[in-house]
């Protein structure tokens, strides 16, 4: 049973553009604190709830980033950069007094705790990256991939909609689906802390950063190369993903195998929300990594 508790302590803090929201469960445990980056950009923190799991052994901090959830939503353009959110990440560490931490970071939230891990190696005691958006190319390469192995008529919707840019068409939303319903989330009816998080889903944000679509790169992380310093990681490295993800398991393999001190784990019956789609083995994961590197 996943104890969904309320927070023991939540607030604002100020961070470069507004003000975020937090929440904390654990906060005077003695394990090094997890603190949880969403993905979309766009998602609220409800779907990371099922980390308070770890709350008896460790601080779990959950925030809504900038322009999302009960964050402060200024829907500022100028905030919209890959290194603002990294900055957003060291404020709230800073304003919560919290020293080594674990970034755990989801999709486009495992790009800015990647970055937050190289920029501040001295403040991670580990790093956990959920599906992690490292490499624009790598990325487009595997979604189009994955495409290949679609209906051909959704391949043809697709291909015809980006030729004309028609992103708002039925038909490229229909072929969109299409492609979620394989490898974004699989599971069905979508888990209620999912839900929740999608809720209030930021479409503005989410567009000007990453695109129309999950395979559809036209944002500010088109052309983004992080992988070029994995080797630079000098902390602990988890990555995970799902079986059936659209960050694929063989290319989490091989950015696993870059990093010095790096381990991969392939989560079953799971596409890109494997906390939430198959939560108990996901958490089994975790728990061996933070048993191993997370004092």
């Amino acid at each position: 049973m996943i104890d969904y508790a309320d927070p023991e302590v939540a607030g604002y803090c100020d961070v470069p553009g507004g003000r975020v929201w937090y929440r904390i469960n654990g906060r005077d445990r003695p394990g090094a604190p997890l603190v949880a980056i969403t993905g979309g950009p766009g998602l609220s923190h409800h779907y990371f709830l099922p980390l308070l799991r770890f709350a008896k052994d460790r601080p779990v901090v959950l925030y809504d980033q900038l322009d999302t959830g009960n964050a402060d939503r200024p829907k500022d353009p100028s905030n919209w950069t890959l290194g603002r959110p990294v900055e957003e990440l060291e404020c709230l560490r800073a304003a919560l007094a919290l020293d080594r931490v674990i970034p755990v970071g989801h999709s486009w939230g495992g790009l800015v705790g990647y970055e937050y891990a190289l920029a501040h190696p001295d403040r991670c005691a580990a790093l956990i990256l959920w599906s992690p958006f490292l490499s624009c190319a790598r990325w487009t390469a595997d979604t189009r991939d994955l495409i290949a192995g679609l209906p051909d008529y959704v391949q043809r919707l697709i291909a015809a909609c980006e030729a004309r840019g028609a992103y708002d068409d039925p038909a490229f939303e229909h072929a969109n689906a299409m492609f979620a319903m394989r490898h974004v989330r699989v599971v069905d009816p979508r888990p209620p802390e999912l839900a929740r998080a999608a809720s209030g889903f930021a479409t503005e944000l989410y567009n000007a950063v990453n695109g129309p679509s999950e395979f559809s790169l036209s944002g500010v992380v088109r052309g983004y190369e992080g992988i070029e310093r994995i080797g630079e990681l000098k902390t602990p490295t988890l990555f995970f993903c799902g079986e059936h993800d659209e960050a694929r398991p063989a290319t989490m393999r091989e950015f696993a195998g870059r990093a010095p001190q790096a381990e991969m784990a392939e989560i079953p019956g799971a596409a890109h929300f494997s906390l939430n789609e198959n939560p108990e083995a996901t958490l089994a994961v975790l728990g061996d990594f933070l048993a191993r590197h997370g004092a």
